[in-house]
């Protein structure tokens, strides 16, 4: 179950990236929104992929991995 969360996250983020990459930059008139938005969706995927490295590097060498609620 977890991972299907995981799963519909990621495609609904890819699907209104797509969306707003069509509708907010290619068919924006300002330039400087355009890269303000360009250069709001690099951080928040740099922000992303960071936390994901981060939990998965904390997570080989977790003591309580093994222990069931």
């Amino acid at each position: 179950m977890k991972n299907l969360g995981i799963v519909a996250l990621i495609s609904g983020w890819l699907l209104l990236t797509a969306f707003g990459i069509y509708r907010g930059i290619l068919e924006s008139e300002s330039l400087v929104f355009t890269i303000s938005i360009l250069v709001l969706w690099i951080g928040i995927l740099i922000l992303l992929v960071s936390a994901i490295r981060q939990r998965y590097k904390e997570s080989k060498d977790d003591p309580y991995k093994d222990v069931e609620i």
